[in-house]
């Protein structure tokens, strides 16, 4: 395999193009990762190309720990406090050490990178015995070269800046355009959305009368995605990961009151309801969430319980599909998701079926819109995904057993929020 070359090396770097006098060090410590990695034979069937990203992420993250920068203390503590640990799928333990180099973030890692950064593995369990193997040789290696590695130089210097400060504005908009679409960290699960906006930057670049006025129209573009899509693994805005790393802290924002369970979804600052929601409560005994196997059935509840017109096929393009779900929140009105209601163990569901859901109800969480975000939200508040897990992953011939679906699902049921966020970014947010 070829080695990762100076030039790719200084790309994911957020200091520029120069080359700095400890740059050498750490593209060599990237590709002492590749080495030790073709040396062990885990997950050899991970390609090249792919093997490079893992590698130069997981020296991302040693530069920020050796610095420690902020990008991945960030996401530790805010890990902590919306789920009680630090790195997800990992117990707190004794032996974890607050913003150094940690087995077990280089296994959450190596996870991270292989799954949001391939369609081929993007489902992959991530307390897989090949991951958990190979993340203890990488850390080795990386552990090694912690005591006596350089800090790399200039590394530190773009996140010395403060938020508020319009004398920082330019150092700021240069750090905020690495992190969103450069760093190790936040890039990833930005994939999928890239490929969404990059036909708009191609037909800005064929369109432009000239090259300084397709460059400009790219900025804006980019600048209106920076502003308005989340990213990163807890999908949180930009403005939200430049607080934490810089303030410590998620800026201060009108907290949301929707989704607890049991809870009056009205909100007492905005008290006029959506008319849709009050026929559907009147029509439904008083639940937000409906269930229908198929679409006459769905198609007469919108007639009789919401009073649509008679006769009609409303929402025909669902008229191939099955297993419907409806659901009413005050202002936003109707929600619609089609061959899901077997997933959701509702007690007041009568599609739910265990079987179906054990290998169907991750899509839920891993699948873009699939389910709206606020029925999502709704469904999980209330704990009616218990079957949601991981789903079997091939393995090679020869290799260790498939993990058992009580593994699966635990890992699944203990992150789910988490997941979710990784996994759907704004379909999930909403916001």
């Amino acid at each position: 395999m070829d080695k990762i070359n100076m030039k790719q090396f200084r790309f994911t770097q957020p200091d520029g193009g120069v080359e700095k006098s400890t740059d050498k060090k750490y593209l060599d410590l990237a590709n002492r990762l590749l080495e030790v990695w073709d040396e062990s034979g885990l997950l050899s069937e991970v390609q090249d190309d792919l093997r490079k990203v893992v590698a130069l992420g997981l020296t991302g993250y040693f530069q920020d720990v050796m610095c420690d920068t902020g990008l991945w203390r960030s996401f530790t503590d805010e890990c902590l406090r919306r789920y009680g640990r630090r790195v997800p799928f990992h117990a707190d333990s004794e032996d974890y050490i607050l913003y150094e180099l940690n087995r077990d973030d280089i296994e959450f890692l190596l996870w991270y990178l292989l799954a949001f950064n391939s369609m081929q593995f993007r489902f992959l369990y991530p307390l897989d015995s090949r991951i958990i193997s190979l993340a203890g040789k990488l850390f080795e290696v990386m552990e090694s070269a912690y005591d006596t590695m350089e800090a790399p130089e200039g590394y530190a210097e773009l996140f010395d800046v403060e938020n508020h400060n319009p004398e920082d504005a330019e150092k700021l908009y240069e750090l905020s355009r690495w992190l969103y679409w450069k760093s190790w960290l936040l890039l990833p699960p930005m994939q999928l959305t890239f490929a969404q906006i990059y036909p708009q930057m191609m037909e800005i670049q064929e369109s432009a009368p000239s090259p300084q006025a397709a460059a400009e129209q790219i900025e804006k573009l980019q600048q209106q995605v920076m502003s308005s899509i989340p990213t990163g693994p807890l999908a949180l805005y930009l403005r939200e990961w430049l607080s934490l790393i810089l303030d410590g802290k998620l800026p201060r924002e009108k907290a949301k009151r929707y989704v607890a369970p049991g809870m009056d979804l009205r909100d007492p600052d905005n008290p006029k309801e959506h008319p849709w929601y009050t026929a559907f409560m009147a029509a439904n005994a008083g639940r937000p969430i409906a269930y229908f196997a198929t679409y006459a059935e769905m198609n007469r509840f919108l007639i009789e319980g919401l009073g649509w017109a008679e006769g009609e096929e409303h929402l025909d393009m669902m008229k191939e599909h099955s297993d419907f779900v409806l659901m009413v929140t005050p202002h936003a009105g109707l929600m619609v998701a089609k061959n899901i209601a077997r997933c959701i163990a509702d007690p007041d569901n009568p599609l739910y079926d265990r079987n179906h859901a054990r290998n169907f109800a991750f899509n839920l969480i891993s699948q873009r819109a699939v389910c709206p975000g606020d029925m999502l939200r709704y469904i999980s508040a209330n704990d009616w995904l218990p079957d949601v897990a991981f789903p079997e992953y091939p393995l090679p011939a020869g290799s260790e057993e498939t993990p058992g679906f009580e593994d699966r699902n635990r890992a699944a049921l203990d992150n789910l929020d988490f997941l979710a966020r990784a996994y759907l970014q704004e379909y999930y947010r909403g916001d």
